[in-house]
């Protein structure tokens, strides 16, 4: 989601806050202020029909919902949208605040409804249904939805190497609750990934003037802390690899005891340079390694847990 700490490294350390491409990176959505948009498993969808909110509920067209996992059904017949989860039979009928999970009845905090010819269903219960993570956040009025990963992808997170386990963590979707900042110095395909020494599950990603804190909570990674900073002042920021007066931020900044490593990531050539920042803000830079977008490699030397 710039490490700058003596000047011949500073130009080398700039990078991602979450995504390129269509991959969702806080400080780069780019919508009306009024618009409620979604970010599924890392990237915006388009919808036809606007999503909207009611009753604290976010509804969104049936394309949606479809695109989340399990395959859903709509009886234009009987206004029924049917899903089937581990076996398991969910119904919506149009109108009605009551759903089915088998046999079960559960009440809905908004009924299923058909609008500009579209079919509204309430995106939270629709994807809890099919064990997909929803979190709104009105601070950006995005609302993020994670799907369930691979058992694949789960074993590679569970890896003792390191590199295949921090691939993996990378993979996950991403979510945030915390603010969205502008973010500039940008420089295309260049990203910086910080991994406290020995960890996969927790790391930093940073572009520009910006940085971001994320965890593995369960099936994805949420941001806990994220901030933009003034490369020209330097100023006990509160993190030893980026000392530069904090010009915004929001959430908890972590607290780090130990060393991070490093990966500069230049889309550009295809390649990482790689190292450690001890506590104290010394670099020590490794060498340089080819590198694909965030298919991390194991750093020598450094102490697992």
């Amino acid at each position: 989601m710039n490490i700058l700490l003596k000047k011949g490294v500073a130009g080398w350390f700039i990078a991602s806050l979450l995504f390129t491409g269509n991959a969702l990176t806080p400080g780069t959505a780019s919508a009306a202020a009024s618009a409620i948009q979604i970010s599924m498993n890392n990237s915006f969808v388009d919808t036809d029909v606007a999503p909207y909110i009611t009753n604290g509920t976010t509804m969104v067209p049936l394309q949606v919902a479809k695109k989340i996992g399990s395959p859903i059904q709509w009886n234009n017949a009987s206004k029924t949208v049917t899903l089937t989860r581990d076996g398991q039979t969910v119904t919506l009928v149009a109108g009605q605040q009551t759903a089915k999970i088998g046999n079960q009845e559960v009440k809905l905090e908004a009924a299923s409804v058909i609008r500009k010819g579209r079919v509204m269903v309430p995106l939270r219960f629709i994807a809890e249904s099919t064990g997909a993570y929803v979190l709104w956040n009105p601070k950006q009025r995005i609302v993020f939805v994670a799907s369930r990963p691979s058992e694949e992808l789960k074993q590679q997170l569970a890896s003792s190497n390191l590199a295949e386990a921090r691939t993996a963590a990378l993979k996950l979707p991403r979510v945030s609750a915390l603010k969205q900042f502008e973010v500039s110095g940008v420089e295309g395909g260049n990203f910086d990934y910080y991994f406290p020494e020995g960890r996969a599950d927790q790391f930093f990603l940073s572009e520009g003037n910006s940085i971001s804190y994320y965890e593995v909570v369960g099936d994805h990674s949420e941001v806990k802390w994220t901030a933009t900073f003034d490369w020209k002042v330097k100023a006990a920021s509160g993190l030893f690899f980026k000392p530069y007066q904090i010009t915004n931020q929001d959430g908890t900044l972590p607290k780090l005891a130990g060393r991070v490593v490093f990966y500069h990531f230049m889309g550009h050539i295809g390649a990482a340079g790689y190292g450690f920042i001890d506590p104290d803000g010394n670099v020590t830079t490794l060498g340089m390694k080819d590198m694909n977008s965030e298919v991390f490699f194991e750093i020598p030397g450094e102490v697992k847990p």
